[in-house]
């Protein structure tokens, strides 16, 4: 089991390597991620549930690429992380499975933000009360919701790595997924708290505070995801070359 914290250091510092040795890549997947996201997000429901279901093919891109980068142009290379997975037919039904489940998770979520009054982009109401212990409790009942979405996303990211890197079922990468929560809990609470955290934050702030944000954060996280993964499973098929 993993030391404290610092056991998640080496791979997120990795990550912000990874991130610079590629920077024109994963900045522009950055930018047409984000650029997208709030675009679709304008769409009543549908927008949500289109950004639930795509997100994880161009994340299983992003693993792919960085497992066997390409010799391509920088907008094949884009365009090949963006729908690659969705192309390819021993990816296209896990990750399409994944993306189903999410969705499913997301809505289990979000039902159950609403029956505790959480707004996700508010603090206000959640502690709009008279009494202190009522505060605290909100407090910690924020926490709790904040937490759960932190390990919703990053199991999602270690269940994409093993579909991508290992080459597994859904149900057999989860099982992996579940493994490494009891052998390294660090290793993926870390970039969770770390990097999940500020993006779940800057939901509550301008449109401006989450793009800027998600710049810092959003490729790191995939790379740290990725390079934690192929050090724990070094047997993984599909490495970098």
């Amino acid at each position: 089991m993993d030391r404290g914290l610092s056991g998640s250091g080496p791979w997120i510092r990795e990550a912000y390597t990874l991130t610079g040795a590629d920077f024109s890549l994963w900045l522009r997947l950055t930018v047409f991620y984000v650029i997208f996201a709030a675009l679709v997000s304008q769409l009543p429901l549908a927008g949500d549930v289109l950004l639930i279901v795509l997100t994880p093919a161009i994340i299983a891109g992003a693993f792919r690429e960085s497992a066997q980068p390409s010799a391509k142009t920088p907008t094949l290379r884009l365009r090949n992380v963006c729908f690659g997975a969705l192309r390819d037919p021993a990816l296209r039904l896990p990750v399409l499975s994944v993306a189903t489940i999410l969705l499913g998770a997301w809505v289990f979520v979000t039902v159950l933000a609403m029956v505790f009054g959480i707004d996700s982009y508010a603090l206000g109401p959640l502690f709009a009360h008279r009494t202190l212990a009522a505060n605290l409790f909100a407090g910690l009942l924020l926490i709790l919701f904040w937490a759960l979405e932190i390990g919703l996303i990053m199991t999602t990211l270690y269940v994409l790595a093993a579909i991508v890197l290992s080459a597994l079922q859904p149900m057999e990468a989860l099982e992996r997924t579940l493994a490494l929560w009891r052998d390294h809990p660090f290793v993926l609470a870390g970039p969770g708290g770390l990097m999940v955290l500020p993006l779940i934050l800057s939901f509550y702030f301008p449109s401006w505070v989450r793009a800027v944000v998600a710049l810092v954060t959003l490729a790191p996280l995939v790379l740290a995801v990725f390079a934690s993964y192929t050090r724990l499973w070094p047997a993984s098929p599909l490495q970098p070359s």
